[in-house]
């Protein structure tokens, strides 16, 4: 007899992934242990039970509940409770008491390793919770739910949870869908090839930067039929909006942003629109605000670079180890997400935690795929996948015995494979975006072996990561200051400071460049401009457009090389159509406000250090997508860009062979800046020829790799008129393309497509 396994009590259908036994023996972690953690609502007895780790030696633990309506419960450590205890020879706690009848306070039982329940509370949805913490020293620490699935304020009370809600889109949830996208594919559902990824950060998606807002950007990208998936920047739960990566509630989504209500009502909508979600989440850090996690129990070994680091070998690791591996899973069950990408991997520390992760949901949500940001130079084992062996529980049994002689001896050891399905490629990453922004470098050789080795990893061009934690400039501007060499047209006390006034001065160049003005300056209005922006020598209005026009080129040449490489591939929202905006890092720290009132320290340094202001309300307007409109010379660019990429990806789905085939052939020319690559799957089979350099080539372009005995033809250039080009083309030639008829042209950083014909 088959049962399903069982979904989280939240009132809702659940839509089971996996069938097991009803004889199957129990086993840790079971799929009720990784529900039972934080508060759980039992709707049948409208009772609600509480579960925390803590630390193993604590004297007791306590839960607090207060209604929903009690005001005056944003701050959890503003109602002091009354501590109870006997003065002898030592103290003595005898029982801890609320401030006043607003509040209950219930025993936690002792369950020993640091586990506490307390079952049967009385607590409903929405009602206010938090645990008291005595410790072995007599220590009274009031904490939130790491579990805590909703937490309105970051140093609030956490919320009594019940996430109801009816899905709409049961057909991709239940795999009859066939634009889902999954790890292990079986007809009609599609493999990670064909993941096209549209980067999104919800906040700035729109001027009110919800989840709802966004629902029009979903739209837009469902129209354009440019991507497959969309991928959002981490919505653990933070004080502000921002980018995401300092969230400390992990369980639970940004308020500011909408909730979880909103999040699953904008995933249902994207699962509707043929869209596959993909949530980021973050195990390798917990951010600097509102982080209590090293008072509630042994959940920290100490303060890292980006905040506190997670104690996922030390000792008592192994419920911290299933606190995150949960949140992923909670990813997945509640919120019906498709993949889960996590970030900076490396820097877990636990390579433990990370197989922990992909064996807990390989076995619960077989088709969510999971992709890492690794950063360990492509380490194949990290994504190397080899079907278990053994069993989920002996797995982690395994895992479990390997951490603990690391915790107790201080032995090294790593597991043999984390099982990863794919990874951010960054060292194609590197070698790409040098060779767009430094010509004449000769990376060729390396980007051939990069492309070769890429398949199965997601390529891209520049993510939230190279544009924000850079300058806040995007792929354009960078490539204007470049090829202005705006480095030594701008003055600075340091090369770091001339680097950042360098970038924000092709920012505002570019702003220049497109607005409705520049047309009609005069050489005596661009000079004023131009020293207004602390250039010190003058650029002519000819050589402002050749660094655009040569920015726009390279935009397509980037994507291009990305969109033709086989295998899973993402864009950073917005630069499938030369979106001309910002992306800052910016995020405001709940008591921020206040330090800077005191003085401009705070502020000088972060300008000092990113050339801006992150503060959320002045760097996120400034990041918001589509806010600048272009007009003038450029006013169609945005179009053409669009139409651009829109055609390019309708020539993917028409030609499996761009997104799945194989990399038969490659070729290197450095004395001209060209690469090529050589695609074949079955009988089709393209060619894809990459002018990385300025040079033109009118019909004069030969290479000695040029497939023998076999006749082709252009369907693809970016160079073409419609795309904003110069419309150097090889289309309606007499003859058919062949190695002793080559003679092609090729406009600077462009490419073109030539496919085999009978």
């Amino acid at each position: 007899m088959q049962i399903q396994s069982l979904g989280i009590n939240n009132g809702h259908k659940n839509y089971p992934q996996k069938s097991i036994n009803k004889n199957t023996p129990s086993f840790g972690r079971a799929w009720q242990e990784h529900l039972s953690w934080g508060a759980n609502y039992v709707k049948n007895t409208g009772k609600t039970n509480f579960k925390l780790f803590s630390f193993p030696d604590a004297k007791a633990v306590f839960v607090e509940v207060a209604d929903k309506t009690v005001a005056g419960l944003s701050n959890m450590k503003e109602r002091i409770v009354q501590v109870l205890g006997t003065v002898g020879f030592g103290y003595t706690l005898t029982n801890i008491l609320p401030k006043d009848e607003n509040s209950k306070i219930y025993p936690m039982e002792n369950k020993e390793n640091g586990i506490f329940e307390a079952k049967g509370v009385d607590a409903t949805p929405n009602d206010k919770y938090r645990f008291i913490v005595v410790t072995k020293d007599n220590g009274i620490n009031i904490v939130k739910d790491p579990y805590a699935k909703k937490q309105e304020d970051i140093n609030g009370w956490s919320s009594v949870y019940l996430g109801s809600y009816d899905w709409k889109n049961t057909a991709w949830l239940n795999n009859q869908d066939p634009r889902r996208i999954v790890r292990k594919p079986n007809e009609p559902l599609r493999g990670l090839e064909r993941l096209v990824i549209d980067e999104v950060n919800i906040p700035t998606l729109s001027e009110q930067g919800t989840f709802e807002a966004a629902k029009a950007h979903v739209d837009k990208i469902a129209e354009d039929g440019i991507a497959t998936a969309i991928e959002l920047l981490p919505v653990e739960n933070t004080y502000s909006m921002q980018w995401g990566y300092d969230g400390v509630d992990k369980f639970a989504v940004n308020e500011k942003l909408g909730g979880a209500r909103e999040l699953k009502e904008l995933i249902d909508y994207a699962h509707g629109k043929g869209l596959n979600v993909i949530m980021d989440m973050v195990p390798n850090h917990m951010g600097p605000d509102g982080d209590y996690l090293s008072q509630t129990g042994p959940y920290e070994k100490g303060a890292g670079q980006f905040g506190g680091e997670f104690n996922y070998e030390g000792q008592n690791n192994k419920y911290v180890r299933d606190w995150m591996a949960n949140t992923a899973l909670w990813w997945a069950n509640e919120f019906k997400v498709d993949g889960l990408r996590l970030d900076m991997t490396k820097l877990c520390g636990s390579d433990y935690l990370l197989k922990q992760v992909v064996t807990e949901v390989n076995e619960h949500f077989p088709n969510v795929f999971i992709i890492a940001e690794d950063g360990r130079d492509n380490k194949e084992s990290v994504t190397r996948y080899e079907e278990q062996i053994i069993d989920h529980k002996n797995s982690l049994d395994f895992i479990d015995t390997q951490v603990n002689f690391i915790a107790d001896r201080g032995w090294f050891s790593t597991p043999g494979n984390i099982g990863f399905d794919s990874e951010w490629d960054f060292p194609f990453m590197h070698v790409l975006k040098k060779a767009i922004l430094e010509p004449g470098a000769n990376l060729l050789s390396t980007l051939d072996g990069r492309l070769k080795g890429s398949q199965h990893r997601v390529k891209y061009v520049m993510s939230h990561d190279e544009i924000g934690n850079e300058d806040g400039t995007r792929l354009m501007p960078k490539v204007i200051s470049r090829h202005l060499d705006l480095f030594n047209k701008v003055n600075g006390h340091s090369d770091a400071e001339k680097g950042q006034r360098a970038a924000h001065t092709a920012q505002k160049l570019t702003e220049l460049i497109v607005s409705k003005e520049f047309k009609n300056l005069s050489n005596e209005e661009l000079y004023t401009k131009e020293k207004e922006l602390g250039i010190n020598s003058f650029i002519s209005k000819d050589n402002l457009i050749d660094a655009f026009n040569t920015a726009i080129a390279k935009q397509k040449l980037a994507l291009g090389t990305v969109m033709t490489t086989p295998g899973p591939k993402m864009y950073f929202q917005g630069d499938e159509e030369a979106d001309f905006s910002y992306f800052k890092f910016f995020r405001e720290f709940s008591n921020e406000k206040e330090q800077r009132a005191k003085s401009d320290d705070l502020k000088n340094s972060i300008i000092a250090q990113k050339g801006y202001d992150t503060l959320e309300e002045i760097a996120r307007k400034d990041s918001i997508i589509g806010k600048i409109k272009p007009a003038g010379l450029y006013k169609n660019i945005q179009k053409q860009m669009k139409k651009f990429s829109i055609d390019l990806r309708g020539l993917m789905s028409s030609n499996p062979v761009i997104e799945k085939g194989d990399i038969v052939g490659t070729y290197n020319d450095n004395n001209h800046n060209v690469h090529i690559h050589h695609l074949k799957l079955g009988n089709e089979e393209v060619l894809v020829i990459k002018n990385f350099g300025h040079g033109f080539h009118d019909k004069n372009y030969e290479y000695y790799g040029f497939p023998q005995n076999s006749n082709w033809e252009e369907i693809f250039t970016s160079d073409a008129k419609e795309y904003g080009g110069s419309g150097y083309t090889n289309k309606g030639r007499s003859e058919h393309i062949t190695n002793m008829n080559q003679h092609l042209s090729l406009a600077p950083n462009s490419f073109i497509i030539l496919k085999k014909v009978d």
